[in-house]
């Protein structure tokens, strides 16, 4: 909002700075000239004649003149003077600026008397003593400039100076700009009418204020702050008489008396002519000015930091600062556009302080770089979000942010894309098996409970139909549907959700999606935090039915969005908008609501409280209610990160394709990072070690975790972990539509194998349920029925003890791996997953 001077009534100016009493002016002398009826008639033309002595007031009567005054409007309405922004990491740390003009406004109070006095003994000596208009300096200027024939001194008043650069900087277009600066007669009256308005509702201490903060000493330096830091990186508080004095002579002609350019003997000249006249003036001794005269100028430059680019340590901080940045420029709290909030960020005068933690930031980075170099083509990165605030902690990779060029015609290690944020240009990467959370969430807000039993086979047909490709095989009617396999056949058998989980089912998870809807899963992602970019997936995103391959993670998600996804279910189903700050200030230190936390229930807490209990399976946590993590020989994913932590840890995670993309999300109640590692220019290429992400999230956890409370997820309600349960219908040696009526009818879902198995039931009869008759499971719950191939069971052997569930036949037995040849050995699920095993998912 505009400043507007002009309106307030007369103040008693205050004496001058060396604390001599203000002496009165001598009216009978310069009576017409400094008289404020009078000014209107005459000031306006003695000042611009004292100005523009060659013109003189040739056109210019006394009356015209007081007419021309009297008509400008005598409030001057300022717009608020451009101001640096400053960003501050959470320890108080500092990281950049953002500036159009390198300014931080400083009270009067923080500015030295000998900086003050330097500016009134070469502006304005008579400051304290003169109202708007200095009769005796404006006669003195006009016989000077008269006698010369040009303009040899200025006339202009400290506040006349102020008013100039007020117009200056409240120009709406650039006329407005140029009638500010304009060598006419026009405009020193304006500005005169201005400059009486201005002392009639200001103090001159506060004049002196603006207009030390106002004036350019050159170098990039608005204002004396600037101007300390520029010359000698200090503030003006520590400024001495010499570095005073060469600031405050840099006002008349920044750029010729620049210390910093080549001719730097003008700037000495400049400064002793200060010294002098501050000398003269009593304004300091004679003995320090002559001592200072004798030295040459030491300077001790500081170049302010200016955007992310050339932000502190932006090895580590850039790509957080460049988030910052975009968040910014898209929050309509800052202004109605992006222009207008680049605006703002730049001339605000903002103290920002990010929440980023640098401990936990250098951690990152560090533990980043011990794994993938800077110079490898794969990019290696992490998002830190504490839940219940939506606060970023960290945000590393292994880039710099730079728009310096690569060597080579490479696009890394430079950039500034965010690789880890995400926007249209970089809309993420396939996140792999860390998106069947969203299913089972889907899945239990339909009520479905952790124990929910299904069959799930090495490879599985599912209802899905698409294109032919490495993940289809062709059904009835020439159709081809989408049949993904499991990593490895040791998952095959019957899973809950907690094993499913544990060790990344993929065929009981795709069974599962069919049971809850694609939208389901899909709306699931988007209420916990994922928001899809890509075209291809908004397009499926408009089509879900036929997107079987989302729960296995094939769509395109940013690192940010999946941390803060899981921290949605840390938090027990409670979302909070990812936030960049910890607090924000005005110019004025009035501390704004901007940085308070958004956040809303997402999904009810006890679905989140299942679902964490879930997730405790991948990384080798204990469930509660009898839950099992394992149920065959393949094992969990990640299942050290709860002893490295020694808390309880939830968390997936999740390779591609070839493994074109590798991921590990993990949280607890506190915290939750999401890490992956992809080539963001070639992502069909196989990255290095899947292993990577649970690396960086185990070291940068230890870190992030410390001091804060060892808490535990809340354990999850009854409802959702047993559901409402039955008993399976016994319906062996019962034809098939039989038993499939009786199952229903039991509050079951039936499923068809296309297996037949060895039976004592004839041939075509059912021959074996999986459930067992007899045994309980969910009510909803899928039954298997296997049909009689009419061949008598092998007579049972003596086998190591089982690690089955009761009732539950151990994996040698299913009927899908008769005839399969063995593998000597369950994968290495601790290490990288096989190639050429996944089919369009993850682990």
């Amino acid at each position: 909002m505009a400043e507007q001077y002009g309106s307030g009534a007369q103040t008693e100016s205050p004496p001058p700075p060396s604390g001599r009493s203000r002496p009165k002016l001598d009216t009978r002398k310069f009576g017409p000239l400094v008289t404020l009826a009078m000014c209107g008639l005459i000031a306006g033309l003695v000042a611009a004649a004292a100005a523009f002595p060659m013109v003189g007031v040739t056109g210019l009567t006394a009356k015209a003149a007081s007419d021309a005054f009297q008509a400008l409007p005598s409030t001057l309405k300022s717009a608020p003077i451009p101001q640096t922004s400053m960003l501050y990491a959470a320890d108080g740390s500092y990281i950049t600026s953002f500036y159009e003009q390198n300014r931080v406004y400083v009270k009067l109070a923080d500015v030295p008397p000998l900086m003050r006095n330097a500016i009134i003994a070469t502006e304005d000596q008579r400051f304290f003593q003169h109202g708007a208009f200095d009769g005796p300096g404006v006669i003195r200027a006009l016989l000077a400039n008269q006698s010369a024939g040009k303009i040899q001194q200025g006339a202009s008043t400290l506040t006349q100076q102020l008013v100039k650069n007020i117009l200056r900087y409240s120009a709406q277009n650039e006329k407005e700009d140029k009638a500010a600066v304009a060598d006419t007669p026009a405009r020193k009256v304006r500005e005169l009418r201005y400059a009486i308005a201005l002392e009639k509702q200001l103090k001159k201490e506060e004049i002196l204020e603006r207009y030390l903060n106002i004036a350019y000493f050159g170098n990039g330096a608005y204002g004396v702050y600037a101007a300390a830091q520029a010359y000698f990186s200090k503030e003006p508080k520590d400024l001495t008489l010499g570095e005073a004095s060469l600031i405050a002579g840099m006002v008349k002609n920044p750029t010729l008396y620049n210390p910093l350019n080549e001719e730097s003997s003008k700037a000495k000249e400049r400064r002793d002519y200060v010294l002098d006249r501050m000398g003269s003036l009593n304004y300091a001794a004679q003995n320090d000015v002559n001592a200072v005269k004798a030295d040459a100028i030491k300077l001790n430059p500081k170049v302010m930091p200016r955007q992310c680019e050339n932000a502190q340590n932006r090895e580590s901080f850039g790509f957080y600062c460049g988030w910052f940045v975009e968040w910014f420029k898209q929050n309509k709290a800052f202004g109605k556009t992006r222009q207008e909030r680049e605006n703002q960020l730049e001339r605000g005068g903002y103290r920002i302080t990010l929440a980023l933690d640098p401990k936990i930031q250098e951690t990152a980075r560090k533990s980043i770089d011990n794994q993938v170099s800077p110079n490898n083509s794969d990019a290696l990165g992490e998002v830190v979000v504490e839940p219940n605030t939506g606060r970023v902690k960290a945000m590393a990779i292994n880039r710099t942010y730079s728009i310096a060029p690569n060597a080579y015609g490479r696009k890394y290690p430079n950039s500034t894309i965010a690789l880890l944020s995400g926007t249209t240009e970089s809309a993420g990467y396939q996140a792999g098996s860390t998106f069947k959370m969203f299913t089972m969430v889907a899945a239990l807000e339909k009520g479905i409970p952790l124990s929910i039993r299904i069959h799930a086979p090495e490879q599985y047909v599912s209802k899905y139909v698409q294109d032919k490709g490495p993940a289809s095989c062709q059904g009835g009617g020439g159709k081809f549907y989408y049949c993904p396999k499991n990593d490895n056949r040791f998952m095959t058998g019957t899973h809950t959700m907690w094993s499913g989980f544990g060790e990344s089912v993929n065929t009981f998870f795709v069974q599962l999606e069919e049971k809850v809807g694609v939208k389901a899963a899909v709306d699931a992602a988007e209420k916990l935090g994922v928001t899809f970019r890509a075209g291809k997936d908004l397009e499926n995103k408009a089509n879900p039915d036929g997107w079987g391959s989302f729960t296995l993670g094939t769509a395109q998600v940013s690192p940010l969005d999946m941390a803060n996804s899981y921290a949605t279910l840390a938090a027990r189903g409670k979302r909070c908008e990812p936030t960049p700050l910890l607090k924000i200030a005005d110019s004025a230190g009035k501390e704004l609501p901007y940085a308070q936390s958004t956040c809303s229930q997402v999904i009810p807490p006890a679905v989140a409280d299942a679902a964490n209990d879930a997730a405790k399976c991948p990384v080798g946590g204990t469930p509660v209610a009898g839950g099992k993590c394992v149920n065959s020989q393949s094992g969990v994913t990640a299942g050290d990160i709860t002893g490295v932590l020694k808390r309880q840890v939830a968390g997936k995670t999740g390779t591609t394709d070839n493994d074109n993309a590798a991921w590990f999300v993990g949280y607890t109640p506190n915290m939750a990072a999401a890490v992956f590692q992809a080539n963001p220019d070639e992502p069909n290429t196989t990255v290095g070690h899947t292993r990577n992400p649970q690396l960086v999230f185990k070291s940068t956890m230890a870190v992030a975790l410390q001091g804060l409370p060892n808490e535990n997820f809340t354990p999850p309600e009854a409802n959702l972990v047993q559901g409402e349960t039955g008993t399976v219908p016994r319906v062996v040696g019962s034809e098939l539509e039989s038993a499939k009526r009786t199952i229903v009818r039991a509050g079951f879902t039936v499923t068809d194998s296309p297996d037949r198995v060895a039976s004592d039931a004839p041939e075509g009869r059912v021959g074996r349920t999986d459930p067992e008759g007899g045994e309980s499971a969910p009510k909803g719950s899928p039954v298997t029925i296997y049909l009689s191939n009419g061949e008598q069971p092998a007579p049972t052997q003596a086998s190591p003890p089982s690690s089955a569930q009761p009732g539950e036949p151990d994996f040698p037995n299913f009927p899908n791996d008769a005839g399969r040849p063995q593998i000597s050995q369950p994968p290495d699920r601790q290490g990288r997953d096989r190639p050429g095993r996944h089919f369009g998912h993850g682990n």
